[in-house]
């Protein structure tokens, strides 16, 4: 299974059975903790780590999921376009409501299943800032042949000027 997913986790070990918490009196809690190495949560969206815990509570509404996550999750640099590992810090708080409505976001499914990789995804991608960049002394991409600046120069003409300004730069070298 392994070689199918290249090496990640399958989002069900964010998958919880939490029937005991539905059939207990509201207040009853228990705790998870997470050290998870790569984990998969959607097509779209791979962690490389996720490490906390999360605390469910049973109250007369559902269960109330809190806890504090470190994510890592590749991403792409904005100036670069190179892949990298962020981290992120998480504070989650959801109620997922029991029975399920149609209304709610976040339920428990009928079976008793909790399924944290849905708040999980949609925490880390409101967390991502919009500019991400590799790292601060990123140099990106050359304008003119696309080289990556990180890898060395690309040996393009450094003193290339915009077409609308070349009448300046001629009166200049004129002088």
């Amino acid at each position: 299974m392994s070689n199918l997913n290249n090496g990640f986790l399958s989002n069900r070990v964010l998958k919880i059975n939490v029937g005991f918490l539905l059939h207990s009196d509201p207040g009853t809690t228990r705790e998870y903790t997470f050290d998870l190495p790569k984990v998969r949560l959607a097509q779209d969206l791979t962690l490389t780590s996720l490490q906390g815990q999360v605390r469910l509570t049973r109250n007369t509404r559902g269960v109330l999921a809190q806890g504090h996550l470190a994510v890592g999750h590749l991403t792409e640099c904005v100036r670069c376009l190179e892949q990298f590992e962020q981290h992120l810090d998480l504070d989650i708080e959801e109620l997922y409501v029991y029975p399920p409505t149609p209304d709610a976001e976040f339920h428990v499914a009928e079976s008793g299943n909790l399924d944290l990789a849905p708040l999980i995804r949609a925490e880390v991608i409101v967390q991502t800032p919009m500019g991400s960049i590799c790292r601060p002394e990123c140099r990106g991409l050359c304008p003119q042949c696309g080289q990556n600046l990180n890898e060395g120069p690309c040996g393009c003409e450094e003193d290339a000027i915009d077409p609308r300004l070349a009448i300046l730069r001629d009166l200049r070298t004129n002088d």
